[in-house]
């Protein structure tokens, strides 16, 4: 429950460091401070962040999409939507994840994993639908960006799961983070360098510390914990209330509501995933499921 908080709350913290940062600066910034804090997390618990010669490209590569080019269409794509909106879209990255699995013929289609994707991304359009015209929600551009943040993740999903079964995941993840710096350094560094640190509000600070420390470190972490101790399909399950959250959180901090129409949107997305995840693990062994 720890990784649904930080997750959740996470989508509002973007808007609010908004408010003083713009989005290329944000992704450079919490790269960098994330990259550190995973080094510090990895010496902690005694994992060595270390992979072959012969399989540094890959994991670059993956760190590349992964941390990168995934970060600059999230962030890019929240300044122009709300959180819960946001936090919605980017809730169908197992589903898309399932589709490109089937796609690469590593897991075989099942009629019940099948009918949960298209019952979620039915739900999908009428949140984005329900908010075209409502005042105050996300731009189809904002919408879109996120939802191809969603897409960028899982394939990255894809690119990580050969090396998981290589290594662990938590300094596999730490090890991939220098793939990212070469999109988000000419992304973000004129920006970093144009914000006046030195003015930013306590607020500010406070959430670009909770996007950097809470949602981008002890959350990750937990939620690798959580896989290793439960397996991947019990932990998942847990992320099942992420965009829930989010909502609550926009509505109680920034105003920011859904509709009817995209409640009942929100509802049908959660039904389908977790519909989707069941079909998928059910009977799976933890460590094979990983």
């Amino acid at each position: 429950m720890v990784t649904v908080l930080f997750w959740g709350y996470n989508f509002v913290s973007v808007k609010l460091v908004y408010q003083q940062v713009t989005p290329a600066a944000l992704a450079l910034v919490r790269y960098l401070a994330m990259w550190a804090l995973l080094h510090l997390v990895c010496a902690v618990l005694k994992r060595p962040v270390k992979v072959d010669t012969s399989d540094r490209a890959k994991v670059w590569a993956a760190g590349l999409v992964s941390m990168g080019v995934y970060m600059i269409f999230f962030l890019e794509g929240m300044r122009r939507t709300t959180a819960p909106e946001g936090a919605i879209l980017l809730s169908t990255t197992p589903l898309l994840t399932y589709i490109f699995s089937l796609i690469a013929k590593i897991e075989e289609p099942k009629p019940l994993a099948m009918a949960g994707t298209v019952v979620a991304f039915g739900g999908v359009t009428a949140v984005i639908l329900g908010g075209v015209k409502a005042t105050g929600n996300g731009s189809l551009l904002g919408n879109a960006l996120v939802f191809t943040g969603a897409v960028v993740w899982a394939l990255s999903t894809m690119q990580m799961r050969p090396l998981l079964a290589k290594y662990e995941a938590l300094p596999l993840f730490t090890a991939s983070m220098p793939g990212a710096l070469l999109v988000l350094l000419p992304f973000g560094l004129r920006d970093s360098m144009a914000v006046a640190w030195s003015s930013l509000t306590p607020q500010t600070w406070i959430n670009l510390i909770q996007i950097t420390v809470g949602s981008g470190t002890i959350a990750f972490v937990c939620f690798y914990l959580g896989v290793k101790q439960v397996g991947p399909a019990m932990a998942t399950r847990y992320q099942f209330f992420v965009p829930i959250f989010a909502a609550f959180v926009a509505w109680l901090v920034l105003g920011q509501t859904l509709n009817v129409v995209q409640w009942i949107g929100i509802a049908v997305v959660i039904s389908g995933v977790f519909l989707t995840s069941y079909a998928r693990f059910a009977g799976s062994k933890p460590r094979a499921a990983a």
